[in-house]
Parts: C-alpha cells; sequence; structure tokens
C-alpha cells in the first residue's frame, strides 16, 4: 500500500506541474513580447516555473 500511495503523489505532483506548464504556456502566448515589460513578465514567469520544478526534484531526491 506505501508505495500505491507513492505512486499516486507521484501522478499528482507530475499532473500538477504539467497543468502549471500549460497554464504558463498559454499565458505567454497571449503576452505582448514585443515590449520590454512583455518580454520581462515572460521571462519572469519562466524562470519562476523552472525555480520551483527544481527545488520540487531536490526535495524528492532528499526523501530518497
Amino acid at each position: 500500500m506505501p508505495e500505491q500511495d507513492r505512486d499516486e503523489a507521484e501522478f499528482k505532483a507530475t499532473t500538477a506541474r504539467l497543468l502549471r506548464r500549460e497554464a504558463l504556456r498559454r499565458a505567454a502566448a497571449e503576452l505582448n513580447t514585443t515590449s520590454g515589460p512583455g518580454l520581462e513578465g515572460m521571462l519572469e514567469r519562466i524562470s519562476a516555473e523552472v525555480t520551483a520544478d527544481a527545488v520540487e526534484k531536490r526535495g524528492k531526491h532528499a526523501e530518497k
């Protein structure tokens, strides 16, 4: 049972990450990246997403 719970938790985490990435992709597609603030905002969102993924992965590796 604990393995099934771990698999379910990993599935939920992966699903949440994919949903977050899709939301960011859609938001980025709608941004006006030809302006300075638009480009800066998009890069800020990408950076935050990459940082969140790295923190999540580090946490998983620390648990093992």
